[in-house]
């Protein structure tokens, strides 16, 4: 009997190394439904402002956009990358299909909002650092829209977002933000 005890307690301790060993597959199954829960909020950004804004936008991606808008809001953000809190936003912003330009800026954020400072005319680049798919401020290739006249909201689908979803069922995460037991060290 304790020959088996000891050879069950051995084999047992083998594979759980050897699973801790073969990149977390011990954390991506015991993690398996709070990072799918998570991939599900990741799909969408909301966010709701107060102030002096009036604006009226479509985009289907960061390309092509339609609408125009200006002015200033206090934002509470549900945001791409796990931006979650307030900021203040003020600036201006104008898109007809593909010919765009932008002066906005985003300060005096809570912990996880990111402040950015966006000022261009033309067309955006995907390779700017403020559209980084895994630390970006703002999604490229973000579908939804604005629409405000001193109370503003926001809503917008994240395709990447939906993509690092439907591969996560297979274990696969695309955009590497998965949770792991050394998250909660």
């Amino acid at each position: 009997m304790k020959k088996i005890l000891l050879i069950t307690v051995f084999t047992v301790l083998s594979f759980s190394s050897l699973f801790t060993r073969a990149e977390g597959v011990i954390d991506k199954i015991c993690l398996y439904i709070p990072n799918r829960i998570i991939d599900v909020v990741d799909i969408f950004t909301i966010e709701l402002g107060a102030g002096p804004v009036a604006r009226a936008e479509l985009q289907c991606t960061e390309a092509f956009q339609f609408g125009a808008g200006v002015g200033a809001t206090v934002r509470v953000v549900k945001g791409i990358n796990r931006q979650y809190g307030g900021c203040y936003e003020n600036g201006w912003n104008m898109g007809f299909t593909c010919v765009m330009g932008e002066n906005m800026e985003r300060s005096e954020n809570s912990r996880w909002v990111q402040s950015y400072w966006e000022d261009y005319s033309g067309f955006p680049s995907p390779s700017q650092e403020i559209y980084n798919l895994y630390t970006g401020a703002k999604d490229y290739w973000a579908i939804g829209g604005t629409l405000g006249l001193g109370i503003e909201g926001s809503v917008f689908l994240h395709p990447v977002e939906i993509a690092d979803l439907i591969t996560g069922i297979f274990f696969l995460d695309i955009k590497g933000d998965d949770l792991t037991f050394e998250d909660f060290e």
